[in-house]
């Protein structure tokens, strides 16, 4: 972290900067929570470098998402509702679908409520959380206003119309500028958001392999970067949601002039970054910047159009409302039936080996017998899977309860948030990251694989083709491999098979899982991923040189944390009356 005395002249010069070109029309204040919430920002902050220091990629998502969120119905937190199950909300369409980053804004917004309940809306730790994820990514800290309402309303219809697509030409994207009051050199200078973060090949791809609709390449970008990027992206990629590549390949975690350098050599990842050389004020500015020797311009520039695009159609005084909760994550979706329309999220192949719903169901009865419309599916879930626990010899620990359950179920988001086994540390680490939860609480519910069992499906590729040329996963025991093979999974294609996580003890809680992992013989690569990185196996190895008892502590601790993803309360969902189906 830079000094706190090159911050404060930094904040001074700038906010003397805003503060004389402050436009007439804004209705948000810098220092709007001085008196009523006067730590807010330095919560945020603080919040904010954990978060980006646990996963940096984090900092280019939370960046676009207020982007996303500001040119589409204002800077009102829209893109935080969820679904409803009358309504798809802008979260779930294909522009916002690979945006991560919403648990890390209810990490924060619940910093918040412990400090200051009811005070900072969600629009505003979007704001903050942009801000300070550039700031940490090292580009400028700047000062913005704040004083925002979080609207009630979101629509995926409101998208297509208001969000410029990566495939828009130097016309189209000044028009969707000047319809949002921004200027085109906010255009220019907010492109330059682009020298942090990652794209997946869907957004680009027809530069590369069908651009006129001739299966032709894009003549305007740099061929040797076209066959660089068509080694990472293949023909039809277009759905792929996991390959990633770097919008600014040399610095991909650093807010820098490098954007620009590569948009100068014809190597912008987008038919949008390479429109800005074809309108004479934005292709000077990106040369300009290009050929700087320091950031300074550019840094000033980018605070200057954040605060001017952190205006956009805001909610204040009494439109909007202040959330208890920015989004609704433990809401019992995965036990709602798909209908002959509809696959829900139980019909996800994750979710295919998935026992215990005719339990659950019978759990509702009683309940619903004693106390009835009073306790949520999402409730039962959280209180059977801790009584689970104990019932095999592991902690007991407290269950915050209140939570109401979802109406929405979709197959496709299963396949999204939840980690494979197949991932390696990289992803999950993100994926644990993005619902708010650390690398402590990666290691210690990974432990819950020290009971049950798993199908060969989920690791037969460690066992018969791991890089695809019929071999073994190195990284795996040879002996336990083998034994493997020859006992369990005789057949790469076996899909019956059921293999216990922990043998020797897969009925009883307690440390076999990391005692396993430390001899190679983790069942899942996402099982070895845990002891490829130094901060990880060092926990592991710390729990397995500790008494029984630090493991029961911290598990429950993880879990109460997991419990409180995303949750639906007050008015919001509902207690459903039969778990597999929504009220009528």
């Amino acid at each position: 972290m830079r000094s706190s005395m090159a911050l404060s002249k930094s904040l001074l010069l700038l906010l003397l900067g805003f503060l004389c070109s402050s436009s007439t029309e804004a209705h948000v204040e810098f220092g709007f929570y001085n008196d009523t919430c006067p730590h807010a920002e330095a919560i945020v902050l603080d919040e904010m470098t954990r978060i980006i220091a646990d996963d940096p990629k984090l900092a280019g998502s939370l960046l676009r998402m207020q982007f996303q969120d500001c040119f589409v119905r204002g800077c009102d937190a829209s893109i935080l509702l969820d679904s409803l199950n009358n309504n798809v909300a802008e979260k779930d369409d294909i522009p916002n679908k690979s945006l991560r980053g919403f648990g890390v804004i209810d990490r924060v917004k619940a910093k918040l409520e412990e400090a200051c309940p009811g005070i900072v809306s969600c629009a505003d730790i979007i704001a903050m959380a942009a801000r300070d994820s550039v700031y940490l990514a090292n580009g400028p800290y700047f000062p913005i206003q704040t004083g925002r309402r979080d609207g009630n309303k979101s629509e995926a219809s409101d998208l297509m119309a208001n969000l410029p697509p990566p495939t828009a030409n130097i016309t189209q994207l000044k028009a969707f500028f000047l319809q949002k009051n921004l200027t085109v050199k906010d255009l220019v200078v907010l492109s330059g958001a682009h020298t942090i973060g990652f794209s997946h090949c869907s957004s680009f791809s027809q530069r590369l392999y069908n651009f006129s609709g001739k299966g032709d390449t894009d003549p305007s970008l740099d061929m040797e970067y076209a066959e660089k990027l068509k080694r990472k992206c293949k023909p039809y990629d277009h759905d792929d949601m996991r390959t990633l590549v770097k919008m600014d390949p040399k610095s991909p975690r650093r807010f820098d002039l490098g954007y620009y350098k590569l948009v100068s050599e014809e190597k912008g990842l987008f038919t949008s970054d390479e429109a800005l050389l074809h309108d004479p004020e934005t292709r000077a500015y990106v040369e300009r910047q290009a050929m700087a020797s320091s950031a300074e311009e550019f840094f000033k520039d980018f605070g200057s159009s954040m605060v001017s695009m952190g205006k956009i159609g805001v909610l204040t005084h009494q439109k909007g409302e202040i959330r208890k909760k920015c989004a609704y994550g433990c809401d019992g979706s995965v036990l709602i039936n798909s209908t002959r329309k509809h696959q829900a999220e139980k019909s996800a192949l994750p979710n295919q080996s998935l026992r215990g719903f005719d339990f659950l169901d019978t759990v509702k009865s009683l309940v619903e017998a004693e106390c009835p419309g009073v306790v949520s599916c999402a409730d039962i879930i959280a209180l059977v899977a801790r009584d689970s626990v104990v019932a095999i010899g592991g902690p007991y620990w407290n269950v915050p309860t209140g939570r109401r359950d979802g109406l929405i179920s979709r197959s496709s988001e299963a396949s999204k948030e939840l980690p494979a086994p197949t991932f390696d540390f990289t992803a999950l680490r993100s994926s644990f990251s993005s619902k708010g939860l650390n690398l402590k609480d990666l290691v210690v519910l990974s432990g819950a694989h020290t009971v049950g069992v798993s199908h060969c499906q989920s690791f037969s590729n460690r066992l018969y083709n791991f890089t695809g040329k019929g071999d073994e996963d190195p990284s795996l025991d040879s002996f336990y491999a083998a034994s493997l093979r020859k006992n369990k999974c005789k057949t790469p294609k076996d899909t019956t098979t059921i293999v216990e996580m922990d043998p020797g003890s897969f009925r009883t809680f307690d440390l076999g899982y990391y005692k396993h992992l430390l001899q190679r013989r983790g069942l899942f690569r996402s099982d070895a991923a845990l002891a490829t990185d130094a901060a990880t196996k060092s926990a592991i190895i710390q729990l397995v040189n500790s008494p029984l008892e630090v493991f029961f502590k911290e598990f429950g601790l993880s879990m109460e944390k997991m419990g409180s993803i995303e949750v639906k309360t007050g008015s919001t969902g509902e207690i459903r009356k039969n778990c597999a189906v929504v009220n009528v």
